[in-house]
C-alpha cells in the first residue's frame, strides 16, 4: 500500500500567474521531448559545469529560455518546486550559489559554483535530479529529489 504524503510548500505555493504558467509549459515540454535533450557535466572544485543540448532547434529554444527564466526565478527567490527539499535548500542558500549561463545554438550551459565548500554537495544533487529528468522524463516530475546526507535535517 503506498504512502500519500503531503507536499509542504517552504516558499509559496506555485503560482497561477502568467510568467509562472509559461515557466510550467516549457517544463512540459522540456518533459515531453526528454527523449532529445543530452546533459553533460563536468565537475569544478566548486561547482558544476553543465551543458544541456538538442537536434532540435525548438526543444534548444525551450533549453535557454527555461535557463534564463530559472535563473531569474532564483536571484528573485521565486521558488518552484518548493515541496522539495532539494530545491528548497537550493533557494535558501541563492546568496551563496553563483548561476552562469551561456547560450549555445544548440541549447545552453551552465556554471553553478559556490565558495562555501558546504554548498557543492548540493549543486551536484541538483544536477543529478537535473539528469534524472531528462532520462526519465515527467515520471520524475512529482519525486522529491535526493537531499546529499550532510544537508538532511
Amino acid at each position: 500500500m503506498s504512502e500519500s504524503k503531503e507536499k509542504i510548500y517552504r516558499h509559496g505555493r506555485g503560482g497561477s500567474d502568467p510568467e509562472h504558467q509559461a515557466h510550467q509549459a516549457d517544463i512540459q515540454a522540456l518533459f515531453a521531448g526528454h527523449t532529445r535533450l543530452h546533459r553533460v557535466t563536468e565537475p569544478l572544485p566548486n561547482g558544476i559545469r553543465t551543458c544541456t543540448t538538442s537536434d532540435d532547434p525548438a526543444l534548444a529554444l525551450i533549453l535557454r529560455r527555461h535557463a534564463a527564466d530559472m535563473k531569474a526565478r532564483f536571484a528573485k527567490g521565486r521558488a518552484i518546486r518548493s515541496w522539495d527539499p532539494l530545491f528548497a535548500e537550493l533557494f535558501e542558500q541563492r546568496e551563496n550559489i553563483r548561476v552562469e549561463l551561456f547560450e549555445r545554438e544548440d541549447g545552453v550551459c551552465a556554471e553553478l559554483t559556490s565558495d562555501d565548500p558546504a554548498l557543492v554537495p548540493l549543486i551536484l544533487a541538483h544536477d543529478a535530479t537535473l539528469h534524472r529528468f531528462i532520462q526519465e522524463g515527467s515520471a520524475r516530475a512529482e519525486d522529491a529529489s535526493p537531499m546529499p546526507e550532510a544537508q538532511r535535517g
